[in-house]
């Protein structure tokens, strides 16, 4: 029987947040592929390149490059970067208050238009999506000192994503924002630099903000998401038999994992609150503002941008139930 070989690179932190997926991912397919014998290599960047020792060291910033030389056949990034470099269209998953809730978030990310833009990246990317997983969930905004409201935090600086529409979106709020990779957020306030900024519930803790968190706002102004990615040239050289296996496998692994990623969030609210940190939800009246203030970016990334009538589409989910 031909053994199936499958190298999966973890290079994102916090590291077990991807690691249980990768193990997840694995337990399902050696359930469902009884009659394959299928051997899954799951390896931290330290541990990939200590074993591989690769001319350039794997990392967060490079980890596309092993799949696209199919070094490695799977993997999770963070779905805005993803965007950024191989497909336009998806950047539209950053836009403010797109999803109603987790329920519609679902609804789309594993419908049509979810697999759509895990299809669409640009051909000489070699990459080929699979499912969407949180690491992270709806944002949220945590910050170094006593808040009432947003508005009294007017001018200051705060932490943004690395993505136009993230960036425009804290420019909306009122913020100066200061564009730096989530993991870099303690660093930055701590420095000084920030007071704060856009993060979300799941990695408060693993990113170490109880160091210095007073506050965090509820805002859910949009999701962080990371997708399993694959070289595709990889994929369509397996079996028809061994697409499905991989492809149920990764859509049950990414739906276990965005239920642990609201659990995990949940429990770190908890854990502040449980050591003094302020939890603010907005009541509806607020949010109501904060979805007219960020309402402008959707004349700016209109559909000449993400593609016609994407953004309805996605918005007409939340009706079906």
């Amino acid at each position: 029987m031909k053994t199936t070989k499958i190298r999966w690179l973890i290079a994102h932190q916090p590291v077990y947040l991807f690691y249980r997926v990768a193990e997840d991912f694995k337990n399902i397919v050696n359930t469902l592929s009884k009659d394959h014998q299928i051997d899954i290599e799951i390896l931290t960047a330290d541990e990939f390149n200590a074993k591989y020792n690769p001319a350039e060291p794997a990392a967060k910033q490079n980890l596309y490059k092993f799949l696209q030389d199919n070094t490695v056949q799977i993997a999770q990034m963070q779905t805005t970067s993803l965007a950024r470099k191989f497909n336009h269209q998806m950047q539209v998953l950053d836009m403010p208050y797109l999803f109603e809730d987790h329920d519609h978030a679902a609804r789309v990310l594993e419908g049509p238009i979810g697999q759509h833009l895990l299809n669409n990246f640009d051909p000489a990317s070699q990459l080929k999506g699979l499912a969407y997983t949180y690491s992270g969930g709806f944002r949220v905004m945590p910050f170094d000192r006593e808040v009432k409201n947003l508005a009294e935090l007017a001018g200051s600086r705060a932490r943004s994503g690395m993505s136009p529409i993230m960036q425009d979106t804290m420019r909306a709020f009122g913020f100066d924002p200061f564009p730096v990779e989530i993991e870099e957020v303690s660093k930055h306030v701590l420095s000084g630099e920030i007071i704060g900024g856009e993060h979300t519930t799941q990695r408060l803790l693993p990113d170490q903000c109880d160091r210095w968190v007073e506050t965090i706002v509820d805002t859910q102004h949009s999701l962080f998401l990371t997708s399993i990615v694959v070289n595709i040239n990889w994929w369509n050289d397996l079996s028809d038999e061994l697409k499905d296996i991989f492809a149920q496998a990764a859509f049950q692994a990414a739906r276990n994992e965005r239920d642990l990623s609201i659990k995990d969030g949940d429990q770190s609210i908890a854990t502040l609150q449980a050591k003094g940190a302020t939890y603010i939800q907005p009541d509806q009246e607020q949010m109501a503002e904060f979805k007219k203030i960020t309402a402008p970016l959707y004349d700016k990334f209109d559909e000449t941008y993400f593609g016609s009538d994407l953004v309805d589409q996605i918005r007409q989910q939340s009706k079906l139930h």
